[in-house]
């Protein structure tokens, strides 16, 4: 991870280790665009429900079957790290983190707490969500969003997300700020820019538009931030400067590498958790 350019030769490794490599931008992309369609889609149960001012019975269902196939799939992602293989526990973890940062379990999870950013928004979270004993009379909307962010951002990855958020979100926030304000100032801005082009953000094609669009600058700009600090403490910040961690990360996203991981097999994509997690689940 202190090579500077990243080279193919450990995606070929991280992929036939953990089933893992780096996601090219517009394989990104077609993952949020594909998730933020079947979240408009689930949306729409609701008005058959008659469920009009509250999260329908079928998106709490599907939530649920995704929060838990991503923590099966943390769990394995955990038991390919050969923790113990000599080298020390703090190297191992940072490879973890890397790893662990491209899979598609940080990518969904991501792309969950943008979910309830647009339940938020949409006033989908006025009523109780877990019940009345829970979290009902006495809680505000932003207290039941992040309730379900902390659940289905950390919960989702057995809160090892919560541990990476002190040793590499809040470091990077200090060191890579720049990357955190450009993509801060896109999610609080798109809702705007699609009033100016005459686009009702509150609209079926809106929220589409704001969920797919967040979903992809939050999780490009968290890799981004993330991976350089994991680059960072392997000492490429000493060895090449500031702006390389983040201009690897760029550099590191083979297509060809990624269709050889994950495409190469035809039909055998379909028993890809990774693959599945991005497009299908």
């Amino acid at each position: 991870l202190h090579d500077s350019p990243p080279t193919t030769q450990v995606d070929a490794e991280l992929c036939n280790m953990f089933r893992v490599v780096e996601k090219p931008y517009f394989v990104l992309f077609g993952s949020c665009w594909i998730c933020a369609v079947m979240q408009q889609i689930i949306d729409t149960t609701r008005y058959y429900e008659e469920r009009l001012e509250e999260l329908g019975f079928f998106q709490k269902v599907y939530t649920g079957v995704q929060l838990l196939a991503l923590l099966v799939e943390t769990f394995a992602l955990l038991g390919k790290v050969d923790w113990l293989d000599g080298a020390s526990l703090w190297m191992m973890y940072n490879l973890y983190v890397y790893v662990f940062v491209h899979s598609s379990i940080f990518v969904r999870s991501v792309m969950m707490s943008m979910i309830v950013w647009d339940w938020l928004l949409a006033k989908l979270l006025k009523r109780p969500v877990f019940g009345t004993d829970i979290d009902g009379k006495g809680w505000a909307d932003w207290e039941r969003a992040l309730l379900l962010i902390v659940i289905l951002q950390f919960g989702s990855s057995a809160f090892i997300m919560a541990l990476v958020t002190i040793t590499h979100v809040i470091p990077a926030l200090v060191l890579y700020h720049p990357v955190f304000l450009i993509a801060a100032a896109f999610v609080v801005k798109v809702r705007q820019w699609l009033k100016f082009a005459g686009v009702d953000p509150d609209g079926r094609l809106g929220r589409g538009l704001v969920m797919a669009g967040n979903s992809f600058v939050a999780v490009s700009a968290c890799q981004s931030m993330i991976t350089a600090m994991v680059r960072v403490y392997a000492g490429q910040l000493t060895r090449h400067g500031y702006l390389v961690p983040i201009w690897d990360d760029i550099l590191s996203r083979h297509l060809p590498t990624w269709f050889e991981c994950h495409l190469s097999q035809g039909a055998g994509a379909f028993r890809d958790h990774d693959f599945l997690n991005l497009f299908f689940r």
